[in-house]
């Protein structure tokens, strides 16, 4: 946990890239992304109880958030 506080303030500036209500959808855009060396923070905020309330999102740091959406945009556009 400590480690991962440490890396939260390196990258001061989180911006929200993709929001999804699909969990599986939204794990490949974060492995996607880790793959290209583009550190990912996901958040849950789909309701655990019934799993039909909320949605996914993946934010990355402000300064990559260009290069994190094309990447993106390509992988949409081959699949």
């Amino acid at each position: 946990m400590l480690e991962k506080n440490l890396f939260m303030r390196e990258e001061k500036n989180w911006v929200n890239l993709y929001k999804s209500t699909n969990r599986i959808e939204a794990y490949q855009i974060l492995s996607l992304l880790e793959s290209h060396g583009i550190k990912t923070i996901p958040i849950d905020k789909i309701d655990s109880s019934y799993n039909n309330f909320g949605y996914f999102e993946v934010l990355v740091s402000e300064k990559n958030y260009i290069k994190a959406d094309s990447i993106i945009t390509e992988f949409k556009k081959s699949g």
